[in-house]
């Protein structure tokens, strides 16, 4: 039971944090929060991998009941996402601002609400998460054991990848002030196209799934 726990676990992670991709993605963090003070940066970094853990095992719980509730599609579900994370990425690579001044004055306040959105969902833990996390739900009886314990494996595995998006937003600061300005901005650029082209794969996969269900 321990091994079969261990796999599902290890599954997970391993699904989840190319899609999460924290190292690409503290770039753009540090970007859209470099009028905060270290400080609260940290504390942002910590809500931020506590409401990703929180949004895909509530994703993995409900999710698929919420979706057939509403009759919303995974490949649309694809498409909207994907759409945000390309606006995001193109406003970044023409170095237009994240944040407004009264955004980031707002962020400051409150915190706790932009932590969610958007810098958990969409720009953290988007549409391709949720999608992943979609295909992670237990489909076995609920009272079988084998059930229990990939839903106990899978949860790990989100939580590492959660823990995972934490640790790289908050400690990759040094490593980006040690390359200077331009060496940050240099990796904030190459993030922010990565973004972009991940944000237009997101939604060819859409447009293929609808395509598939037409």
């Amino acid at each position: 039971m321990l091994h079969e726990f261990t796999d599902h676990a290890a599954l997970a992670f391993f699904a989840l944090f190319p899609i999460l991709n924290p190292p690409a993605m503290a770039p753009i963090f540090l970007d859209m929060t470099d009028s905060l003070s270290d400080e609260d940066r940290h504390r942002l970094a910590r809500l931020i991998g506590k409401y990703t853990f929180m949004l895909l095992f509530s994703v993995m719980l409900a999710g698929g009941w919420l979706l057939k509730i509403f009759g919303i599609s995974v490949p649309v579900i694809r498409i909207a996402g994907g759409l945000l994370l390309f606006n995001t990425a193109w406003q970044m690579l023409n170095n237009k601002p994240k944040f407004s001044q009264d955004e980031h004055e707002e962020l400051k306040r409150h915190m706790t609400d932009r932590a969610f959105f958007p810098m958990t969902m969409p720009v953290t833990a988007g549409p391709g998460s949720i999608a992943v996390t979609l295909t992670l739900v237990p489909a076995g009886s609920l009272l079988a054991s084998g059930t229990w314990v990939k839903f106990a494996g899978d949860a790990a595995g989100i939580a590492l990848a959660a823990l995972s998006v934490f640790l790289f937003y908050r400690y990759s600061e040094n490593l980006l002030r040690r390359m200077g300005r331009a060496g940050a901005q240099t990796i904030s650029k190459i993030s922010a196209f990565i973004l972009l082209a991940i944000g237009v794969q997101i939604i060819w996969d859409g447009l293929r799934g609808l395509l598939k269900l037409s």
